[in-house]
């Protein structure tokens, strides 16, 4: 009890001290460069810095990487015109990304066919800290950074995660912003297309002796393809402080705020095939605002010895307006009912003809208001150690703590009309978490060629719920709120081991395995029940297992295949509203298994002609799961839900030094189910059912004018116009694959 308090005590100053979050860890250097020299070369704005410096916390090269990484640069964002992080996260091995809305404000991304609703089982993080709405009790993923100012992305899928955590079972997306410029610089962005789609960003930096600093801003509107009404405006501001030849400061500042009538109903199947572009749900609205700020310190404690420290905090409101429909006629004065071909109109109307199997839908003359509130903080020292030992033998030892706070403030507001802003609180509670988490991680390096690295992390979780208010219906069916106040709390403790071993056998050619274990807390409103039980849910826990090789000639062509093998002892599926769920919740789902194999190769076939003035690379990407299912149990041989066997990836490019690039890019996704019970033929309600396999193409011409650093492009989404269903979660068909164009022109400046 004494350390519970402490702990609580600890905290809530973390809490108080640092109300916002997001900061990035530095990397670690070369034992050939001296402290001053790397931070000296920081503060100028040096590029030399290493391309992996948040995952893999050193500037080393990749062959020295015991795991599958990948790299999307600020030239892959750009040659994309990504809309989002969705569009080149695609092209990764090894992830399912799922659209949502249309333009990717969400990422739904499941790895190596793990579950992608919400990205629950991808651990993401901005410049090297988590940015889910509660990393341990609630790991949705409700925002994602804008592409625009980001200057990297890294993806880490081996045992190498084990630093990172609480997640460590598909993998960690690190999203990595842009820093200040050694110089005086400005860039700005500005799009139109389809749809309303309109992009307008900018940011500008500089370096003053000691003092650099950055702000990046950003809006975009969208009336969308679905009544998205779109208006989202992102803001960040960074400052970095030489204090002495070997400790600098950064503060990083950052305000998010959206608007939009992203809804979670879709249209049922016959709906969907007359009109892929319905949204029946015209008074859905969707609000979230975050706002974040943390503070990171580097100090040389000598040559070779390092203390990163850093302290995170942010706040995220959500606020989510439904209006509450039925799938059948119970008989209610409904607001309006719209029937199988999307027509609506008022109850008793001669304009629809309403079915009761499940096309139609019944609009209740009320909502539902989710208003949700965020809160984390915390604080992790890091020891970096790069030592030698006399003979062949060196390593980098890599030591760190974390003192994480996290609270949830969930209400349900019911209105009586679907437009109202407020109304009577029907549920209400309140969540607290608060996480002890260490990790000591070594790697072993002998003749340069051969590196091990073992490492272990340890997770303690104490999570408690407060019900404050909850849902009755009384006799006459009216749903309303009743005061009650039951507490109850829970435990989750890990020990999570890794093992990652990599050996550079020749000059192109690098050999690398590793395992580690799975784990992720379960979530803190699902581990006490509302009476204030502890349901004592077992942690999801699996073991992970790859085992791969990397060829790599020049800058001309690249090869990796890895093979991966995921065991898990429970694997936790959130229910579908097809199986009865009307929200929330998640349940044990046992034993299931994972095999397969990711591929990527890169040819530039300029490369070995020695043609200098153009590049004219091929790349493709291929994801082969032939097993993602349940073990043992009711669902025993079944596969698991969205979970394609195969994915495929391709590129290419023609880039030419006098300013023309040009790029095609093909996505293709196989088949997948919908539910546990592999059910095929689709539903009525189009909850259920088999999802038909898609392809995406997208394309991209630009020219740019160096000497004023001006490009205009023209891009192209889906250019198919392939309409497909995305995802039939959480409640009805999701479509996506509209034809979108839009036009461009970037600018860039530097003194």
């Amino acid at each position: 009890m004494r350390l519970r308090t402490a702990f609580l005590i600890v905290s809530v100053c973390c809490n108080l001290v640092a109300e916002m979050t997001s900061v990035r860890a530095d990397p670690v250097p070369p034992q050939s460069a001296s402290p001053e020299e790397i931070l000296s070369a920081e503060s100028a704005g040096s590029e030399e810095r290493s391309s992996l410096q948040m995952v893999v916390r050193a500037a080393r090269p990749i062959d020295k990487i015991p795991g599958t990484v990948a790299l999307i640069t600020q030239a892959d964002i750009k040659r994309q015109a990504a809309q989002s992080s969705a569009d080149v996260l695609r092209t990764v091995p090894g992830l399912h990304v799922v659209s949502e809305e249309g333009i990717g404000l969400r990422l739904n991304i499941g790895i190596r066919g793990l579950d992608p609703n919400r990205s629950r089982k991808v651990l993401v993080l901005e410049d090297g800290v988590p940015i889910t709405l509660n990393p341990y009790g609630v790991p949705e993923q409700y925002y994602t950074p804008p592409i625009e100012r980001m200057d990297r992305i890294e993806v880490l899928k081996g045992s190498g995660q084990i630093l990172f955590g609480p997640q460590t079972i598909g993998g960690v997306i690190n999203f990595l912003s842009r820093d200040p410029p050694s110089s005086l610089a400005a860039q700005a962005d500005v799009r139109y297309g389809s749809f309303g789609y309109l992009l307008a960003q900018a940011g500008v930096g500089a370096t003053h002796g000691p003092i650099g600093w950055r702000v990046d801003v950003s809006h975009r509107r969208m009336e969308g393809p679905r009544k998205l009404d779109l208006a989202l405006t992102d803001a960040t501001a960074k400052l970095r402080l030489q204090l002495s030849p070997t400790s600098v400061l950064r503060i990083k500042l950052s305000i998010y705020d959206e608007s939009s009538r992203a809804t979670y109903l879709g249209p049922t199947t016959p709906q969907f095939a007359v009109n892929p572009y319905l949204n029946v749900a015209e008074y859905d609205q969707f609000l979230v605002r975050r706002y974040a700020a943390s503070a990171s310190h580097q100090q040389w404690l000598t040559d070779s010895v390092q203390i990163q420290t850093v302290l995170y905090g942010y706040h995220t409101e959500r606020a989510w307006r439904r209006q509450e429909y039925d799938r059948k006629d119970y008989g209610l004065p409904y607001e309006r009912i719209c029937d199988p071909e999307g027509r609506c109109a008022v109850p008793g109307s001669t304009d629809i003809a309403p079915t009761f199997d499940g096309s139609s839908v019944f609009f209740r003359q009320s909502s539902v208001i989710r208003n949700r509130a965020y809160e984390v903080a915390g604080i992790e020292p890091r020891l970096i150690w790069n030592w030698a030992a006399p003979s062949v033998l060196r390593g980098e030892l890599t030591a760190l703590v974390r003192l994480h706070y996290e609270r949830a403030r969930e209400q349900i507001l019911g209105t009586e009309h679907p437009a109202d802003q407020s109304g009577e609180i029907r549920d209400d509670e309140q969540r607290h978490g608060y996480a002890v988490s260490a990790a000591l991680q070594n790697r072993f390096s002998l003749w340069d060629r051969l590196f091990i690295t073992p490492g272990v992390r340890i997770e303690n979780y104490f999570s408690n719920r407060r019900v404050l208010r909850e849902q009755v219906t009384h006799a006459d069916g009216k749903v309303a709120g009743a005061s009650v106040d039951t507490f109850g709390s829970a435990f989750s403790f890990a020990l999570i081991p890794g093992l990652g071993i990599s050996a550079r056998l020749a000059a192109p050619l690098t050999l690398y395995a590793g395992v580690h274990r799975g784990y992720a807390p379960p979530r803190s409103k699902d581990s006490v029940s509302p009476t204030g039980q502890d349901l004592q849910l077992d942690p999801e826990l699996s073991w992970n297992t790859e085992l791969g090789a990397r060829l790599q000639v020049g800058r001309w062509l690249s090869v990796e295949v890895a093979g991966f093998w995921l065991e898990f002892e429970n694997q936790i599926i959130p229910p579908s509203e097809a199986g009865g769920a009307v929200s929330g919740g998640s349940f044990n789902s046992g034993k299931s298994r994972h095999i397969g194999v990711e591929s990527s190769g890169m040819f530039d076939v300029a490369g070995p002609l020695g043609w200098a003035s153009v590049s004219i690379p091929i790349s493709i990407g291929y994801t082969f799961v032939p097993a993602a299912m349940f073990i043992d149990g009711i669902y025993d041989g079944l596969r698991l839900p969205y979970a394609p066997v195969h994915q495929l990836s391709a590129q290419y490019r023609f880039s030419h030094r006098i300013g023309i690039d040009a790029q095609v890019q093909l996505s293709y996704v196989g088949r997948q189910f919908a539910d546990k019970e592999n059910t095929s033929f689709p539903s009525s309600d189009g909850l259920v059912g088999e999802i038909p396999s898609y392809l995406v193409i997208d394309g991209r011409v630009a020219y740019t004018v160096r000497r004023i650093g001006l490009t205009a492009y023209v891009a192209g989404k889906n250019l198919g116009n392939q309409i497909y269903i995305a995802s039939r979660a959480p409640s009805g068909v999701q479509p996506a694959g509209y034809r979108q164009v839009f036009f461009g022109l970037e600018w860039n400046w530097q003194r």
